[in-house]
């Protein structure tokens, strides 16, 4: 099998893990947000990866969702971006389940197995924005079909690649991000989360990165200067984690380390401004 066709597989089924936490998220009358197409996007597939796993386990999911959830509301909303652009979109449901400012147009790019997928899952839903879905494989080029839906790329743009890059070799990380960076505009968004190497090795995250590779899929790409890597690029980055004041919502029961302590594991999440 070629690499491509693994990739694919292994996104394809952890798009149907976070889709299955989204739905015990959903239940809760202290729920972060209601997505009420998640159970049905988990499907079977998903439903079995969440048995026996306590709603604490899947916190950093949860916390990771509505960070991003009111990154990009605060981007569209408060600085004015109008085309948002979701990079390896799985089952996301964002388009749907969140108010948008009018005319915002949104970009999703998947495989096609997943969009097919989601969009006879989501039959009859309407997204409150202008929505595209486009099938697109990220390890060949694929800034001509977003050009194609009608992006604009002489106007800011925010881009969200949640939950995937770590499951990418460290080179085709940087190929994705050059590919970002050669559409967005000067004052465009970017945010994504990355891991640093040393989350492959401690004790710490043993356990999740063991199950992760136990299921076929791997964490392997890092990043361990997330700053230095989009300042290098005209970004300026900030980096944020689960269980800091803004990334807490009352969900981290864990000990919260520095964002950028020495020596530690880390789960970052990104957001960026091009300058």
């Amino acid at each position: 099998m070629s690499e491509t066709f693994l990739s694919d597989q292994l996104l394809g089924a952890t798009a149907h893990w976070t889709a299955a936490a989204r739905a015990l998220e959903s239940g809760r009358a202290d729920r972060l947000f209601d997505d009420p197409w998640a159970a049905a996007l988990a499907g079977p597939a998903g439903a079995a990866w969440m048995e026996g796993r306590t709603p604490d386990s899947v916190a950093p999911m949860i916390i990771r969702t509505r960070y991003f959830d009111d990154f990009l509301q605060r981007v569209t909303q408060q600085e004015g971006i109008r085309q948002v652009v979701l990079l390896a979109a799985g089952l996301d449901t964002r388009a749907f389940r969140l108010v948008w400012p009018e005319s915002t147009h949104w970009f999703e790019l998947d495989q096609p197995a997943v969009l097919q997928y989601k969009e006879e899952a989501l039959a009859g839903a309407q997204p409150a924005c202008i929505r595209r879905a486009l099938p697109a494989d990220l390890t060949q080029p694929w800034q001509e079909i977003l050009l194609q839906a009608g992006f604009e790329p002489q106007q800011p743009s925010a881009w969200l690649l949640e939950g995937f890059l770590f499951y990418l070799p460290d080179e085709r990380i940087r190929a994705v991000l050059d590919g970002v960076n050669g559409l967005a505009a000067a004052r465009s968004w970017l945010g994504c989360d990355v891991i640093n190497s040393l989350v492959l090795t401690s004790p710490w995250t043993r356990k999740w990165v063991e199950m992760q590779a136990s299921l076929g899929a791997p964490w392997i790409g890092v990043m361990d200067d997330p700053p230095g890597f989009f300042a290098a690029r005209g970004w300026k980055a900030a980096l944020s984690q689960a269980g800091t004041s803004e990334a807490n919502y009352g969900r981290w029961t864990l000990p919260v380390l520095p964002v950028a302590a020495p020596g530690m594991p880390h789960n970052w999440y990104v957001t960026a401004q091009k300058e």
